[in-house]
C-alpha cells in the first residue's frame, strides 16, 4: 500500500501561496469547530495536506483491492462528516481521477460546523475541478453539532444515500467536548449514518491514535469498541497495528508524517 504522496503543485501553491496556509503543528487535542479564519489557516497548511495524503492512499488502496465495488459505475455520491478545509475530499476525487476510468459524475455533499473551514474548501475545490477527467459536483451543509437533537437535524436535511461517506479527524472533538454523554461516539454516528449508505457502500473512518484526556481513553481502541457494537456491518479495511504513518512533501514541510487509525466499513443486506 502506498503511504508517500508529493501534494500536487497546483494545490500546493493555491492553498500556501494563494490563500496564505501556515504550517503550525499542534498535539493538543483539536476542537477545530471553534477556531477563527487565523487558525483555520494554520489548520489549512497542517491538517488539509496530511488529510489528502491519507486520504488518496486509503482510496488508492480501497479502489485497486476491490475494483468492482465503484469503479464500474458511472455516479457516485460522497458525504463528508465534518469535512474541515477539504483534504480529504480532494484525495478521494484525485484517486478516482487515477483509478476509477468509468467515472463521469462525482457529488460531495460536505458537512461542517465552522463557516470559515467551509469557504475554503469550496474555493479549493471549485480549483479543483480543472484537473479532474469527471464532473464534480459540490454542496455544502454548514450545522454545528451540539448534542443528538443536532444529529437528528442533519439527518434531515441530507437527502437520499451515498455510496462512501467519510469522516477525517472529526469524531476525536466530539469525544473531547463530550457532545454525546456516554455513548461512543463512533459508534453512535455510523450507527445514525449507516441508513443514509447504499447495500454495498463503504464509512470511512480516519481519526488521530493519541490518548483522549476527556474520555482518558485510546480514540483506537474507543473506535473499534464503538464498531464491535454495530451489526448489519463488516470491517472490510483496515491499518495494521496500533496505527499507519503517511507522508506529504510540500512547500512547508519536506516530511511530513501523520499518524492515524482508519477502518473502512461495507454495509451488508439487512
Amino acid at each position: 500500500m502506498q503511504n508517500t504522496v508529493i501534494l500536487p503543485q497546483w494545490l500546493d501553491n493555491l492553498i500556501f501561496e494563494q490563500l496564505g496556509a501556515k504550517y503550525c503543528r499542534s498535539n493538543s487535542d483539536m476542537t477545530v469547530i471553534d477556531w477563527d479564519k487565523n487558525d483555520v489557516l494554520n489548520y489549512l497548511g497542517t491538517y488539509f495536506p496530511r488529510s489528502y495524503a491519507e486520504s488518496y492512499c486509503i482510496f488508492s488502496y480501497l479502489f485497486q483491492t476491490y475494483p468492482s465495488i465503484f469503479c464500474q459505475n458511472e455516479e457516485i455520491s460522497v458525504f463528508d462528516f465534518g469535512c474541515g478545509t477539504g483534504g480529504e475530499i480532494i484525495g478521494l476525487v484525485d484517486a478516482i481521477t487515477m483509478y476509477c476510468s468509468k467515472l463521469k459524475i462525482v457529488n460531495v455533499t460536505a458537512f461542517d460546523g465552522n463557516m470559515h473551514a467551509l469557504r475554503i474548501y469550496e474555493r479549493i475545490f471549485e480549483e479543483s475541478k480543472y484537473h479532474l477527467n469527471f464532473e464534480a459536483k459540490t454542496k455544502v451543509v454548514p450545522l454545528e453539532i451540539e448534542d443528538f437533537y443536532d444529529l437528528s437535524v442533519l439527518l434531515s436535511v441530507l437527502h437520499g444515500n451515498f455510496d462512501i461517506i467519510m469522516t477525517f479527524k472529526a469524531i476525536c472533538e466530539f469525544v473531547t467536548k463530550d457532545r454525546f454523554e456516554t455513548n461512543n461516539p463512533y459508534a453512535h454516528i455510523v450507527r445514525s449514518f449507516i441508513p443514509k449508505l447504499k447495500t454495498g457502500g463503504v464509512i470511512l473512518l480516519d481519526d488521530v491514535t493519541s490518548y483522549n484526556n476527556v474520555s482518558q481513553e485510546w480514540l483506537p481502541k474507543m473506535m473499534d469498541a464503538g464498531l464491535s457494537m454495530l451489526p448489519h456491518c463488516q470491517t472490510i479495511m483496515k491499518n495494521h497495528g496500533y496505527n499507519q504513518s503517511f507522508i506529504v512533501h510540500h512547500t512547508n514541510k519536506n516530511t511530513d508524517v501523520s499518524k492515524v487509525a482508519w477502518r473502512i466499513i461495507q454495509k451488508q443486506n439487512n
